[in-house]
């Protein structure tokens, strides 16, 4: 009989606990491992769901824009904000408007335009859908506040708040060349809203102390010399587009009412940009019937005008000829041919109490003699249209005017001359411009509160 050894057994049992135990050891941190792995899998995919929900309520944000500026650009301010309840979209009472819900995959958003006079108010939910969470458990629910969330999706609400974007945001905005070379060329800027920097609603010609220094000059130009300020005299900035240059001249001089008046050449630092990018979009006909006009040839005044309107209407004409608008009328004319007026006595019309919005879709509009004789004194009492066959504006002679003109396709240019001072009270958007004489250009800043609009921008992003 051989003898065992029960050392040797005592060992083995050793050796066989040890592995046991390290197998276990190993088991549990391999399954705490995976445990681990698995909630950054989730924590990530929850991550990048709620990531995505934000991109899925900014694209609801970008329909409510599209949808607000649908007919954009808005001649009448009120034009942006009436009949929303179209294109898919419904009322849903008290001023607001939501559109059905628009899929993206198995993604969505809902979204609502609420109307706060003419500040839209746009709220866009982002649903996502956490693909392969759904059951998991536990489930953490990512949700803003308030908002309703389907079982498997996370959810984000944002708010954002508009306004309107004024087309007369500047003295004179050009998509091109703008030339001011010409002589004694002065811009500057007044409020007719505001009795402290106006007389009575007009140009405050004799009390420098009512001016601003709101004058801009901007165009979306890339070119060297995109503007030229030549000898003018700016009172406000000057802006090109990236890449666009400024010239100046030794004389030329651009900055605040203190820097020009004071004597200063050049420009002022921080009155000049390279950042200007603006679209210009394309004037298009109301929605209206246009009546014929027939010729008038009456003597008002010592005047004798082709054309005379005493009552409010939306008219036709061909040509160009003399025009009276009477106290108490708003027209709105369509010009469908050229227009041009030659003689020294020509002249457009505009009566207190009264208003006129050309819509010009003939090539060319001309005019001297007296101009446009706007006896409101408000530059909103004219509104002039050029649709994109319009593609020359010229104003000679000693031509006064008073109004706004937005022809985004025209060459604008002005030419006065002799010792007469040429005024220009308003503002002006045009493809370009060049002065070749005397010129006062007085901007109104009231346009940019009551004019026509561009359209709705964005000014404030939250999430609630």
């Amino acid at each position: 009989m051989k003898p065992t050894c029960p050392a040797k057994q005592g060992q083995a049992g050793s050796v066989l606990m040890v592995s046991l135990c390290t197998a276990l050891v190993l088991g549990i941190l391999l399954a705490g491992y995976m445990v681990y792995t698995q909630t950054q899998n989730i924590s990530v995919m929850k991550s990048q769901s709620w990531n995505a929900a934000i991109v899925v309520a900014e694209a609801g944000v970008e329909e409510a824009l599209s949808h607000l500026n649908r007919n954009a650009p808005y001649f009448d301010p009120v034009d942006g904000t009436n009949n929303l309840a179209c294109n898919g979209w419904t009322n849903l009472g008290g001023n607001r408007y939501g559109c059905p819900r628009r899929f993206l995959g198995q993604n969505y958003y809902d979204v609502t335009i609420t109307l706060v006079g003419l500040t839209p108010i746009i709220e866009s939910v982002g649903y996502v859908y956490e693909a392969g969470l759904y059951g998991s458990a536990p489930r953490i629910m990512f949700a803003s506040a308030g908002v309703q969330v389907p079982a498997g999706y996370q959810a984000r609400r944002i708010r954002t708040f508009t306004k309107i974007d004024s087309l007369f945001a500047v003295a004179m905005a050009a998509r091109s060349r703008i030339d001011l070379n010409g002589f004694n060329v002065n811009t500057d800027s007044f409020d007719s809203a505001d009795p402290n920097f106006s007389d009575n609603g007009r140009y405050p010609t004799n009390n420098v102390n009512k001016t601003r220094d709101n004058g801009d000059v901007a165009t979306n130009g890339e070119i060297i010399n995109t503007l030229d300020v030549g000898n003018a005299k700016v009172k406000g900035k000057v802006k090109t587009g990236p890449g666009g240059t400024i010239r100046i001249g030794p004389q030329g001089s651009v900055g605040s009412r203190a820097w020009v008046e004071g004597g200063n050449r050049g420009i002022q630092p921080g009155w000049s940009a390279n950042d200007m990018n603006v679209v210009f979009p394309p004037v298009g006909l109301p929605n209206t019937t246009w009546l014929p006009k027939s010729r008038d040839n009456k003597k008002i005044d010592g005047t004798q005008y082709d054309y005379v309107f005493t009552q409010s209407g939306d008219y036709e004409i061909g040509s160009g000829a003399n025009i009276l608008v009477t106290n108490g009328a708003h027209v709105r004319l369509r010009i469908t041919g050229d227009f041009k007026m030659a003689g020294n006595d020509d002249i457009i019309r505009i009566m207190p109490g009264a208003s006129l919005k050309i819509y010009m879709q003939g090539s060319s509009f001309q005019i001297s003699g007296r101009g446009v004789v706007n006896e409101t004194g408000n530059a909103a009492s004219f509104y002039y249209f050029g649709l994109p066959s319009n593609t020359e504006i010229k104003f000679s002679g000693n031509a006064s005017f008073t109004g706004a003109i937005y022809a985004p396709n025209a060459d604008f240019t002005l030419g006065g001359g002799g010792n007469n001072t040429y005024d220009f009270v308003g503002a002006s958007v045009t493809k370009t411009v060049k002065m070749n004489g005397h010129f006062n250009f007085h901007y109104d800043e009231n346009l940019a509160r009551i004019g026509s609009y561009r359209g709705f921008i964005p000014t404030l992003w939250t999430e609630n």
